[in-house]
């Protein structure tokens, strides 16, 4: 915030009006030692106030930041937007507590980064992203400080729940939909680009994997093997057999979405 003081307004206003508070006028000892008209005096500095931990991304720095963190909050903001600026605060508590947790929130000045902005088909503000290793998923949370830093927690946990016999029965139907993979090892095809999928859609279904014998032989599948249990319509959807080995992301993803409404 910034002041604008006008001397020759205020002895103007001294002279012409005896009744002005004295305290307002200046006097002739202090008159050299203001500002001329249009001086601008920084704000002090308010207790409390110090260093942000929202980091600032521009086109310089952007790729690299969202490449190298493991998990990132961005958002992207007009400075003349009253939502980006009653977000603000919310952002830089929610970023001074998730810190601490190695999560990282950032910015962007998308009239200083248009082209920026325009590259993230940016489409309004303030709009959040989260980046994992530069690839974006589109932030679902509550834009409240207490929202994010819970939203942002759930996010930096696995999207692949490791399921054992013990709780096979318990997480088939924790939700309304969820996607189980059998396998002898994290290693075997299809999982890699089975865990890229539920990296991508962990806000909409629940992921798990085992490769629990035990577990495998109660659910009566051969691994490696991909289960889509669901309330609603036949309640389950096993993936081909004959395409299971050369499944990759694509594919899975389509059968997910196909399957995971109901018919």
């Amino acid at each position: 915030m910034w002041l604008y003081i006008c001397i020759s307004c205020i002895k103007q206003r001294c002279s012409s009006n005896p009744s002005f508070p004295s305290k307002m006028c200046i006097s002739s000892r202090l008159k050299s030692s203001l500002p001329i008209a249009g001086t601008v005096i920084p704000r002090p500095v308010a207790a409390g106030e110090g260093p942000s931990d929202v980091i600032d991304l521009t086109s310089a720095n952007f790729g690299a930041e969202t490449q190298k963190a493991g998990l990132l909050l961005v958002q992207f903001f007009a400075p003349w937007c009253g939502h980006c600026k009653a977000l603000a605060p919310h952002y830089e508590e929610a970023a001074t507590a998730l810190k601490e947790k190695n999560i990282t929130l950032g910015k962007v000045d998308c009239v200083d980064q248009a082209d920026l902005c325009s590259e993230n088909d940016i489409q309004g503000y303030p709009t959040l992203k989260i980046y994992r290793k530069g690839k974006p998923t589109a932030y679902r949370g509550s834009r409240q400080a207490d929202g994010i830093i819970s939203y942002m927690t759930k996010q930096s946990l696995p999207a692949v729940s490791t399921v054992a016999s013990e709780n096979l029965g318990e997480f088939k139907v924790a939700d309304k939909v969820v996607v189980l993979a059998y396998a002898t090892s994290t290693e075997e095809a299809p999982i890699p680009a089975f865990s890229s999928v539920a990296e991508t859609y962990r806000d909409d279904y629940l992921f798990g994997l085992t490769t629990d014998e035990a577990a495998i032989k109660a659910a009566g599948v051969t691994p490696p093997a991909i289960v889509l249990y669901k309330k609603f319509d036949e309640g389950r959807n096993d993936f081909p057999s004959e395409k299971i080995a050369s499944a990759d992301v694509a594919s899975l993803a389509d059968w997910i979405r196909s399957n995971a409404i109901p018919h």
